[in-house]
C-alpha cells in the first residue's frame, strides 16, 4: 500500500511539474514613455475622447528571400536561388481575438471613468471641423485589409473616424502625412479641451531569425508571441510589378498615447508611451523554427550547333508550416500582456489627476 502511495505521489509531482512547464509567463517588461506638460494638466481636463482603440493579431506570414545568378570569374556559371518560406496559425477564431479587444477596451474605459473623466460620444467628435469630411466606421468585425497577414480589431460597440476606406477594405487614418497626432490639438480645442487617447498594439507570432546566406538564398524563420516594441512586419511583397525575392515592411510598434490642449500647433500636453523590448508571452504556441534554403548550382556555358545550352540550373525551396494553437490559451496570454502594458501607461499618464 505504502508503495502505491509513493508511486502515486511520484505521478503527481510529474504531473505537477508538466502543468507548471505549460503556465502561461511573461517575459521582460519594459516599458518606455515621453511626456510633455503633464504638471499643467491637473485640474484642467474633465473629458476624453477615444480616437483609435485597434489591437492587430498576426495570423501568418511569409517571406522570400533571390539570389540572382550570372556569369563567374573563370567563364563559368552560376543559377539563379530563391527561397520562400511562410507559417500561419491554426485554432484561433475572429471571436477569439474579439473577446480580447472588447475586454481591453471595457478595463480601458473604467480605468479612465476611474479618474472621474467623462467619455466624449463619437456623435460630439462628428460636430467638430476636424472630421467634417471624414468616414464613421463602426468596431466589432475584423479587418483582413489592415496590414498583411492580421486580424485588426475594433472594439464591439466602438465607433470612430478615419478618412477614407480603399478598395480594398483598408481605411485610411487621415492626418499630416497620414500623422493622426496632427490631428488632435485642434480636435481637444474643438471639444471643450478634452483629451484625446489612442490605443494600436500590434501582437506578432512570428520574427526572423539569424540566416547565413552563404552561396544561395536562405530565411530562417522562428515563432515567439509577443506584444511589439519597436518592429517592422516583414512581408512578401503582392505588388503586381516586383522583383523576385521582394518583401515589404510594415510599421507594428504598439503604442498608448494621449493629447490635450492646443498650442499653435502642437498639444500642450502629450505622453507618448511605448515599448522599448517587445514583450514576450511565453507558453501559449509551440516553439517552431522553420528554414528555407536553395543553393546555386554552377555551370558552364556549351556551344552546340543549336545554341549556347547552360548547365546550371536555377534552384528553388519551398517550406510552409501550420502552428496550431489553443484559443483559450491564446486568449489568456495575450489579454495578460496587453492589459500589463496597456494599465501601466494609462495609470503614468493619469498619475497627475
Amino acid at each position: 500500500m505504502k508503495q502505491i502511495k509513493k508511486i502515486l505521489m511520484i505521478c503527481l509531482l510529474i504531473s505537477g511539474g508538466s502543468l507548471m512547464a505549460q503556465q502561461i509567463q511573461l517575459g521582460e517588461f519594459k516599458p518606455k514613455d515621453t511626456s510633455f506638460g503633464l504638471g499643467k494638466l491637473k485640474g484642467k481636463a474633465k473629458k476624453v475622447y477615444i480616437a483609435a482603440f485597434n489591437v492587430n493579431y498576426q495570423v501568418y506570414n511569409e517571406k522570400q528571400d533571390f539570389k540572382q545568378g550570372g556569369s563567374t570569374l573563370g567563364g563559368g556559371f552560376k543559377g539563379d536561388a530563391l527561397a520562400e518560406i511562410s507559417v500561419g496559425l491554426d485554432g484561433l477564431t475572429n471571436q477569439d481575438v474579439q473577446k480580447i479587444t472588447d475586454k481591453l477596451y471595457a478595463d480601458y474605459v473604467a480605468q479612465l471613468k476611474s479618474k472621474g473623466l467623462t467619455i466624449v460620444t463619437v456623435d460630439e467628435a462628428a460636430k467638430t471641423s476636424v472630421y467634417a469630411d471624414f468616414e464613421k466606421l463602426k468596431g466589432g468585425e475584423i479587418s483582413l485589409a489592415q496590414l498583411p497577414g492580421t486580424l485588426s480589431s475594433a472594439p464591439s460597440g466602438y465607433e470612430y473616424f478615419v478618412k477614407k476606406v480603399d478598395k480594398s477594405g483598408k481605411a485610411k487614418s487621415g492626418g499630416f502625412l497620414g500623422t493622426t497626432a496632427s490631428l488632435y490639438p485642434k480636435l481637444s480645442s474643438e471639444l471643450d479641451d478634452a483629451i484625446i487617447a489612442e490605443v494600436n498594439m500590434y501582437v506578432l507570432f512570428i520574427e526572423s531569425a539569424n540566416a547565413f546566406k552563404g552561396n544561395g538564398a536562405n530565411i530562417k524563420v522562428q515563432t515567439n508571441l509577443r506584444i511589439s516594441g519597436p518592429e517592422a512586419i516583414e512581408m512578401t511583397s503582392d505588388n503586381k510589378v516586383k522583383f523576385k525575392g521582394q518583401n515589404e515592411y510594415f510599421m507594428a510598434s504598439s503604442g498608448v498615447n494621449f493629447y490635450h490642449g492646443k498650442m499653435g500647433m502642437g498639444a500642450t500636453t502629450t505622453y507618448s508611451g511605448s515599448l522599448s523590448k517587445s514583450l514576450e508571452i511565453n507558453g501559449v504556441i509551440e516553439d517552431t523554427k522553420l528554414q528555407s534554403f536553395a543553393n546555386r548550382s554552377y555551370g558552364t556555358a556549351n556551344q552546340t550547333v543549336y545554341g549556347t545550352f547552360f548547365t546550371a540550373q536555377n534552384k528553388s525551396a519551398k517550406n510552409s508550416k501550420i502552428v496550431e494553437v489553443d484559443g483559450a490559451k491564446y486568449y489568456e496570454g495575450v489579454y495578460m500582456a496587453a492589459k500589463k502594458f496597456m494599465d501601466h501607461h494609462t495609470q503614468e499618464f493619469l498619475k497627475g489627476f
